[in-house]
């Protein structure tokens, strides 16, 4: 019998079938209550695979359904391999494996990087090694915009005798090249969120009709949903993609729901407009200013992810010229609103090899930095939550009527006098940075950079603060053993945040 391990792609092939469907043909796999069906798939002239992602141990039945022809066999999954917690789910407002482990995105960008050369794929691969990034944003189609004007050697469909695209006859070498860079990624503890649809385009994919999107839709979640590292981003910036109605995109989700048994993570990324909450979608992809990740974990009650902020670097455009300090703050800002906060680099190259786009070596100051605070998270062992989301604990549902606010404060008074969306953005600015758990509490000070400040922890009990540089990263005892009231002496610089430890006593969270 057939052994893989937990979470490891089944596959089984067919050849001499005859069939021109991309996706046909239909495969179930039982183990005691868990059942799965899948579709069969093309892979080249006259041949078929079948892949199935097991997520249960034991002995897994399948039957296979060719036209009539029913192939049946057995394989046997055992446990997985050390490295290889499973899908990531989201459960609540973050982040876990599979197997219950914990998952902090701390993502990067490189959305073109597997249509590049190969000697600069590896390049990629070697550096994100090195990296703190478990989670890389990329896309199945090229990029034609500037800084990405090179020609792909491979590409996902053959053509028609006019020049047209046909997605009824994908071209094999391209999805295995695919393939093996999601399981490269993979093997590094990196999921793949991979993105479906672009506007930059020069080759036609964004011009499809709304039958052919669907049928390469079909077809890559098909081929593609086996592997435990995958996420499904329907689109960057899908608002600026030419020609698609709104309610395609909708379409889109529920195709990807429909096809993928595992509910792979599904998001979509907005270019200005923001996509409504639908069934389909397990997280908030954002291209925005980090300040309001509160307001959209308000909004959606899901996990948010500000997978784009700006980029490191110093390219003409505004949106690629932050500097390093400012890349670092953004994550920073995100994380202690409740978020996360994915990380690009554009530094300004003769070659053209930029990593947002084609990957190569990243050249910048901010990564070390983000892998400080990731060390930092995962050095704690419980999840902090954002606590504070409404200002003074003011219930949301009396924001639209100041005379529901139960206060004698005049500011208070008059900042709910105010039109909501002047309201909401000064209540933005002051909500703090703080997420929080039982033992343990941070605070980013952002941009603020204040000598002295007086700070409240419980009076029962005892708690150790220490101060944290997030640029030198550093952490520095400040306090060993206080509780109540007190005045904390800081570096009066930017980029400091505070972390108070329980030792002793009542929660941090009220």
């Amino acid at each position: 019998m057939d052994k893989i391990r937990l979470y490891e792609v089944f596959e089984k092939g067919f050849t001499d079938l005859k069939s021109m469907e991309p996706v046909k043909f239909e495969a179930t796999f039982t183990n005691g209550t868990d059942k799965y069906t899948v579709n069969l798939f093309a892979d080249g002239a006259n041949r078929y695979l079948v892949r199935f992602l097991p997520q249960k141990t034991g002995q897994w039945d399948y039957s296979i359904d060719l036209d009539g022809n029913v192939v049946k066999g057995s394989f046997l999954c055992e446990g997985r391999d050390s490295n290889n917690h499973g899908l990531v789910k989201a459960i609540g407002d973050r982040f876990q494996y599979e197997d219950g482990t914990r998952y902090l995105p701390f993502g990067t960008t490189c959305y073109a990087w597997t249509h590049q050369t190969e000697e600069l794929q590896q390049q990629t691969i070697d550096t994100l090694k090195a990296s703190p990034y478990n989670k890389i944003r990329m896309c199945v189609f090229p990029k034609s915009m500037p800084y990405n004007e090179n020609e792909p050697e491979l590409f996902p469909f053959h053509k028609k005798e006019d020049g047209a695209w046909d997605v009824n006859q994908p071209n094999a070498d391209f999805w295995h090249h695919l393939e093996n860079r999601i399981s490269q990624l993979g093997q590094l503890g990196i999921e793949a969120d991979l993105i479906l649809f672009h506007p930059y385009d020069r080759w036609g994919f964004s011009k499809f009709t709304h039958e052919e999107d669907l049928i390469y839709l079909k077809y890559c979640i098909t081929r593609l949903s086996a592997f435990h590292n995958i996420w499904w981003s329907l689109a960057n910036e899908f608002d600026f993609v030419p020609g698609k109605l709104f309610e395609e995109w909708d379409d889109f989700g529920n195709m990807v729901l429909a096809v993928d048994p595992y509910r792979h993570l599904t998001s979509i990324h907005n270019g200005f407009v923001v996509y409504p909450k639908k069934p389909w979608m397990t997280h908030c992809s954002i291209q925005g200013d980090a300040q309001k990740t509160i307001t959209w974990k308000n909004k959606y009650d899901m996990p948010v992810l500000i997978d784009e902020c700006g980029y490191e670097g110093d390219i003409e455009y505004s949106w690629g010229n932050l500097s390093a300090f400012e890349m670092v703050n953004r994550v920073w800002t995100a994380v202690t609103r409740g978020g996360y906060c994915t990380h690009g680099e554009t530094y300004h190259r003769d070659d053209e090899v930029l990593w947002w786009a084609k990957g190569g070596l990243l050249y910048g100051e901010s990564s070390e930095r983000i892998a400080f605070l990731r060390k930092l998270l995962e050095s704690i062992p419980e999840n902090l939550q954002l606590v504070q989301k409404h200002l003074f604990n003011i219930n949301p549902n009396d924001h639209k009527d100041s005379s529901n606010i139960n206060t004698d404060n005049p500011i208070i008074k008059s900042l709910f006098s105010l039109p909501e969306h002047e309201r909401d953005a000064h209540l933005l600015n002051f909500m703090p940075n703080m997420i929080s758990s039982a033992s343990y509490r941070l605070h980013y000070l952002g941009r603020q950079r204040p000598s002295i400040m007086d700070y409240t922890v419980p009076e029962n009990g005892k708690y150790q603060i220490e101060v944290i540089d997030v640029w030198e990263m550093s952490r520095t005892l400040l306090h060993d053993e206080v509780a109540g009231n007190i005045k904390l002496r800081l570096p009066g610089k930017e980029g400091i945040a505070i972390l108070v430890t329980r030792l002793e006593g009542d929660s941090l969270v009220d």
